[in-house]
C-alpha cells in the first residue's frame, strides 16, 4: 500500500519583530503622573510667556523674520530685506516659524517669539518621554521639570533665537533614536536623522554635537559589529544628507537668481556655513572665501596659534563669554546652565554603573538600553561640552547644548538613588542624600556669584534643606524597614523631597524671569543680573504679566530719516525707501514699517552685496533714489561712493550718539542721507 502523501503545511509570514522593551506612554500612566506632567510644563509656559511682549529679539533676525513672512521667495532663500537681495549670515531655519507666526498673527514681538516657546514645551515633554522609557514614571517627571528650571532655557525659550528649535530638535531626535533602539526597526532611526537635519537649519554644525553620541550608541546597541556599523553609518549619512539638502539646494541655484549669501565674500553658502559659521572660529582662514578668511594665511601657524588662543585663561569682556577652556565653570555661563553638574556626572556614573555588560555581554534588552541610552547622554554631554570649551562662545544661548543630557542625566541619578533606598545595605541608601550634600556645596559657591536675591533664594535653601533631612532619615532607617518602601506608589516622600532637594536653587534661579530686568534678551538670554551690568543691591521685583504685544523699536532720529525718505519718494513707483550700509540702520527700519531697505556690506559690513555699477544702474532705472551713509564708512564703500559722486545731493545727517539707548543704531554713531537720480 502506498505511503500517504506528506500534508503540506501552509508556510507562515515572518511576524513583526516585538518590541524588546514595551514602549512607555504617558497617557498610560496614572492620573497623578499625568497631572504632575501637565502642571511642570503649565509653569514653565508662564515662565516663558511673563514677559514675552517685552523680549524682542537682536533687530538683525527681528527684522529677517518680517521680511520672511512678507514674500514667500524671502522666506525660501532665508533673506534680510523684503526684496531678497541678501540672505542671513546663517542659515534661516529658525527664522521660518517665526516668519509663519507673523504672517499668521501680525507682526509683533509676542508673536517672533510664540514659536520658541512651543519650541520649549516639545523639548520638556521629549525629556519627559526619553526619562519614562530609560527609568520609569518618576525619572520622566525629574527630567520633565529639570529642563524646565534650566536657567537658559527657560530664558531662551522665551526669546526669538535660533538655538530654540536647535534644542528642540536635539531632544526629539533623540526620542527617536530610544524608539529605534528599544524596537529594532530602521525608520524611527531616519526619523532622528530627520531632526538632526532640522537642527542642522537652526545653528548648522551646532546640531552634529550629537552625532558622535548617536554614532557610539547605534553601534554598541546593535549587539553585532556589522549590523552596528550598518546602522550607524545609515544613520549619520541620513543625519548628514538632510543637514545638506537645503544649501545644496541655494548652491544650484544660479546666482542671478537668488540673494547674494551673508557671510561669503564670494558668494558660497558652503563657505558661510562651514567657514563664517564654523571651522574659522577655532582655525581662523579654515575655509576660504568666509568673511574673515583673507586676514589669515591658514597652514599649521595660524592652527597653532588658534589653538593656543583659544587654551588661554583669558576672561571674558564685555557680552562676549570667556575664551578660556574652564568657561563653563566661570561667569556668566556657569549661573545659566551649571547648577546640575555634579548630579549629571553622578547620574552618567550610576547610569553606566547599573546597566554595565555582564561578561562582556548586555544581556537583556532592559540592560542593553538603559546603558546604551546613559552612554549616548554622557558622549553628548561631553562632546558639547568639549567644543564649548574650545570655540568662542558669543552668548550664554550657546550652552544650551549641554541641557538635554544634563537633564535627562540629573534623571538618571534621581532615580537610580530612589531605587538604591531599597538597599540592605546602609551605604548604598545613603547615594542621593551623598548627591543632594555634594549638590549644596556646589550651590554655596555659585549662590555668591549668580546674586540670587534672598526672596528666592532662603525658601529654595529651606525646602532643599527638608527635602535632604527627609531623604537622609528614609536613608538611615533600618534595611528591612527600609525595604519595604518602595520608590514609587503610595509612599513617594522620601523621592520626591530628594528630587526637591536636587532642583530647589535652579527653579529659584529659573523664577527670576519674573523680573522683566533679569530675564535677558533676544541678543543674549540669561537669567538674573550678572550677565547684564546689574549690581548686588538690586532687588527682585515682580513685573506684571505681558504675554502678547509688543512692537519692534524704532529711535526718534531714525524716523525722522525714514520720514524725509519717503517725503523725497523713497519707496514709491516700486522703488526701495533707501539703500544704505549699515544693517544696524536698515534692521530697525524694517522691523518696525516692513518697508524695503536695501543693505550693502551684510552682517559683518564686508560682504560685496552690490558693486558701483549695480548701485549706478539702480540709481538710473529709479529702483534707488535715496542713499543711508553711516559715519565712518570707508571710501571703497559703493554706497558712500555713489552718494557723494555726481546726481546725488545731501538731504540730512542725524548723529545716533555712541550708544543710542534702545536700538542698535548705536552701533554707528551717525548717517547722512542723500537723494540721488532727481529724488
Amino acid at each position: 500500500m502506498p505511503s500517504a502523501a506528506p500534508i503540506a503545511r501552509p508556510r507562515s509570514r515572518p511576524s513583526a519583530p516585538t518590541p524588546p522593551v514595551p514602549l512607555a506612554r504617558w497617557w498610560r500612566q496614572p492620573r497623578w503622573a499625568r497631572a504632575t506632567l501637565t502642571a511642570i510644563v503649565g509653569g514653565f509656559v508662564v515662565l516663558t510667556c511673563w514677559n514675552l511682549a517685552r523680549g524682542g529679539d537682536f533687530s538683525f533676525y527681528e527684522a529677517s523674520a518680517r521680511s520672511m513672512s512678507q514674500s514667500w521667495r524671502a522666506l525660501l532663500f532665508g533673506a534680510f530685506d523684503p526684496a531678497a537681495t541678501v540672505t542671513l549670515d546663517k542659515l534661516s531655519g529658525f527664522a521660518v516659524p517665526q516668519a509663519l507666526s507673523i504672517r499668521l498673527f501680525g507682526m509683533s514681538i509676542s508673536a517672533i517669539a510664540l514659536p520658541q516657546v512651543i519650541e520649549g514645551v516639545v523639548t520638556v515633554v521629549a525629556c519627559s518621554v526619553i526619562g519614562l522609557r530609560l527609568a520609569g514614571r518618576g525619572a520622566g517627571l525629574v527630567a520633565a521639570l529639570a529642563a524646565a528650571s534650566t536657567p537658559i532655557f527657560v530664558s531662551m525659550f522665551a526669546h526669538p533665537m535660533e538655538d530654540g528649535l536647535l534644542t528642540m530638535s536635539l531632544a526629539v531626535a533623540v526620542v527617536w533614536w530610544q524608539r529605534a533602539v528599544l524596537t529594532a526597526r530602521w525608520w524611527p532611526l531616519l526619523l532622528a536623522a530627520a531632526f538632526i537635519g532640522v537642527g542642522f537649519q537652526a545653528k548648522m554644525m551646532s546640531a552634529w554635537f550629537v552625532l558622535p553620541a548617536l554614532a557610539v550608541g547605534t553601534l554598541v546597541a546593535a549587539g553585532g559589529l556589522r549590523r552596528g556599523l550598518a546602522r550607524a553609518g545609515v544613520l549619520t549619512g541620513a543625519a548628514v544628507a538632510t543637514s545638506l539638502a537645503w544649501i545644496t539646494v541655494i548652491a544650484l541655484v544660479p546666482a542671478g537668481s537668488r540673494p547674494y549669501v551673508d557671510g561669503s565674500t564670494d558668494d558660497d553658502v558652503f563657505a558661510m556655513v562651514f567657514g563664517y559659521n564654523g571651522l574659522n572660529r577655532l582655525v581662523p582662514g579654515a575655509v576660504p572665501g568666509a568673511v574673515g578668511s583673507s586676514g589669515s594665511s591658514g597652514g599649521l601657524s595660524s592652527t597653532v596659534s588658534a589653538v593656543l588662543h583659544a587654551l588661554a585663561p583669558h576672561a571674558a569682556t564685555g557680552g562676549d563669554a570667556s575664551s578660556s577652556i574652564a568657561k563653563l565653570l566661570e561667569l556668566p555661563l556657569v549661573t545659566q546652565i551649571g547648577w546640575l553638574y555634579p548630579a549629571a556626572i553622578a547620574g552618567a556614573a550610576l547610569g553606566l554603573w547599573r546597566w554595565r555588560p555582564r561578561r562582556g555581554r548586555l544581556s537583556s534588552p532592559a540592560r542593553r538600553h538603559g546603558f546604551v541610552t546613559v552612554l549616548t547622554l554622557a558622549v553628548w554631554l561631553a562632546t558639547a561640552a568639549a567644543v564649548l570649551s574650545a570655540a568662542r562662545v558669543p552668548h550664554t544661548a550657546y550652552t544650551a547644548a549641554l541641557g538635554v543630557p544634563m537633564a535627562l542625566l540629573t534623571a538618571v541619578a534621581w532615580a537610580e538613588g530612589v531605587r538604591l533606598l531599597r538597599s540592605p545595605r546602609r551605604l548604598e541608601r545613603l547615594t542621593l542624600p551623598a548627591i543632594a550634600v555634594v549638590q549644596g556645596a556646589w550651590w554655596v559657591v555659585l549662590l555668591v556669584e549668580a546674586r540670587l536675591p534672598a526672596v528666592l533664594s532662603v525658601p529654595a535653601l529651606a525646602v532643599g534643606a527638608a527635602g535632604l533631612a527627609v531623604g537622609a532619615a528614609s536613608a538611615l532607617r533600618p534595611p528591612a524597614r527600609a525595604a519595604l518602601r518602595p520608590p514609587e506608589g503610595r509612599h513617594r516622600l522620601a523621592p520626591a523631597a530628594l528630587a526637591a532637594a536636587l532642583l530647589c536653587l535652579p527653579i529659584a534661579t529659573s523664577l527670576q524671569v519674573l523680573d522683566d530686568a533679569r530675564d535677558g534678551s533676544g541678543g543674549d538670554a540669561y537669567v538674573g543680573v550678572t550677565g547684564r551690568g546689574g549690581h548686588p543691591d538690586e532687588t527682585f521685583t515682580l513685573s506684571a504679566p505681558a504675554p502678547w504685544g509688543g512692537s519692534p523699536h524704532q529711535t526718534p532720529a531714525l524716523s525722522q530719516m525714514v520720514a524725509l525718505a519717503q517725503a523725497h519718494g523713497g519707496g514709491e513707483d516700486g522703488s526701495a525707501l533707501l539703500v544704505t550700509d549699515s544693517w544696524a540702520l536698515s534692521a530697525q527700519i524694517i522691523g518696525a514699517t516692513g518697508a524695503d531697505v536695501l543693505t550693502d556690506g551684510g552682517y559683518s559690513g564686508h560682504v560685496p552685496v552690490f558693486t558701483v555699477s549695480q548701485l549706478e544702474g539702480m540709481v538710473r532705472s529709479g529702483r534707488a533714489r535715496l542713499l543711508a551713509v553711516a559715519d565712518g564708512a570707508p571710501e571703497s564703500d559703493p554706497v558712500r561712493h555713489v552718494a557723494t559722486g555726481d546726481g546725488c545731493r545731501e538731504l540730512g545727517t542725524w548723529d545716533f550718539g555712541s550708544r543710542a539707548e534702545g536700538g542698535d543704531v548705536g552701533k554707528v554713531s551717525g548717517a547722512t542721507l542723500y537723494a540721488c537720480g532727481g529724488a
